[in-house]
């Protein structure tokens, strides 16, 4: 008899409840935010709640990654009961929480395999539902872990934030770049590449910058899936997703939520792509 797998995401994935209410053998392992000797967990606070705390506290609000003992907590009755697991995180290059997870598993010391999933937010609840799907079909724990691995490589992201002032607040730009841009109205498209963020263009004005991730889009052929991640921007990301559905007929679309966390770090108005270019089937 095959052994029941689990999967467990951080919580920037923004996992809908419907989902974690289908499926027993998912889980959510939180980040959270804080605020002096105030902590809430990701997804406690409403984005626009945390904006607000943002501005009454002058930005005095910081995230923190799980520790290795928030993942054994919720690893070990799994493991006690003879279940494989697999560990989804985002990306190693924004958040040391795959270094957290990974750090459990060798606690654990077996049948745990940690994937960093290169992107966050909907790119890691696509993996998920892959991992589900194939953990249905009796696929061992080892072969799914190889088979994410794959995907994770063959996922893209790429954004634009509303102001550069919280990747500034938040040491990812310099103040230099951050007065530079608010003058004179520069709009980076920002991508991640080996995880880490990059520059992909800087265009002025957000509606050309926009534009400017859509024709990015373009250049990829055989796309599974395009998540539109917004926040606090949910109509220019439908009108987004209408432009996508236009020249790109058939494709799977979604438009979704980045969670508190990552709103910490992004601001209000972030509008960006995840999307995973077709590799073959498991």
């Amino acid at each position: 008899m095959a052994k029941t797998i689990h999967i467990i995401l951080d919580s920037t994935a923004n996992v809908p409840q419907q989902m974690l209410k289908e499926y027993a053998n998912l889980h959510v392992v939180p980040l959270k935010v804080i605020r002096g000797s105030q902590v809430w967990l990701d997804g406690e606070l409403t984005n626009e709640q945390l904006f607000q705390q943002m501005k009454d506290s002058n930005f005095q609000v910081r995230t923190s990654q799980p520790s290795p003992g928030d993942f054994m907590a919720v690893m070990e009755p799994l493991s006690a009961n003879g279940a494989d697991i697999i560990v989804i995180t985002m990306s190693g290059g924004l958040s040391g929480t795959v270094q957290s997870a990974e750090i459990a598993a060798r606690m654990l010391g077996k049948n745990v395999f940690v994937i960093d999933s290169g992107t966050t937010a909907i790119g890691m609840v696509k993996m998920a539902q892959t991992a589900l799907r194939l953990a249905a079909d009796q696929v061992p724990a080892a072969e799914i872990a190889d088979y994410l691995h794959l995907l994770a490589k063959a996922t893209c992201t790429m954004f634009v934030p509303g102001s550069l002032e919280y990747l500034h607040r938040g040491g990812r730009i310099g103040g230099a770049a951050a007065l530079f841009g608010g003058i004179l109205q520069i709009r980076p498209i920002l991508q991640l590449v080996d995880g880490r963020v990059a520059v992909l263009d800087k265009i002025r004005t957000r509606a050309r910058a926009i534009t400017r991730l859509l024709e990015e889009l373009k250049k990829y052929d055989d796309l599974e899936y395009v998540g539109v991640v917004q926040i606090e921007a949910l109509e220019e990301a439908q009108q987004l997703c209408a432009r996508i559905a236009e020249c790109c007929p058939g494709l799977s679309l979604s438009v979704t939520d980045g969670g508190t966390v990552l709103a910490t770090h992004l601001g209000p108005g972030l509008i960006g792509f995840v999307f995973q270019q077709r590799i073959v089937s498991a």
